[in-house]
């Protein structure tokens, strides 16, 4: 008897255009993976989320709120707000930024991760990065 495989449901919000099709291109590249959303804007989040089933979560720290408000969205606000009202789902921060005051708030707010756009070798193992948070473990 084949066993299946439950799908990871991949939602990404970045916004940078090539950041988030390259990472839905090589995450849509596994069996088990599938990207259900990309969203440009913080205001598009917990619209998105709400609408959809997400189990993981790839969350760039710095994104403007809308096309109109250039803004930053308060992503670390809203990691508890949006574990509180989902605790199944991980979230996996990404950012070119690699301050170590940053590193640990994202960590500390909730976040099962922190990914540095800069790390090739993170950036290549992105799908086993996104199976293991979406086990309940820390990258």
């Amino acid at each position: 008897m084949i066993e299946e495989r439950k799908m990871i449901k991949v939602a990404i919000l970045d916004d940078h255009q090539t950041i988030l099709d390259g990472i839905t291109y090589r995450l849509n590249q596994t069996q088990d993976i599938v990207v259900v959303a990309g969203m440009l804007y913080g205001e598009e989040l917990e619209a998105t989320l709400a609408q959809i089933e997400v189990d993981v979560l790839i969350l760039d720290v710095q994104v403007p709120t809308s096309p109109e408000n250039p803004s930053p969205y308060p992503i670390l606000h809203l990691i508890p707000k949006l574990l509180q009202s989902n605790s199944e789902l991980a979230i996996l921060a990404i950012s070119m930024h690699n301050q170590r005051p940053l590193i640990e708030a994202v960590l500390e707010a909730g976040s099962s991760g922190f990914i540095l756009k800069s790390d090739r070798e993170a950036i290549t193992a992105l799908a086993e990065i996104v199976r293991s948070a979406a086990n309940g473990d820390l990258y």
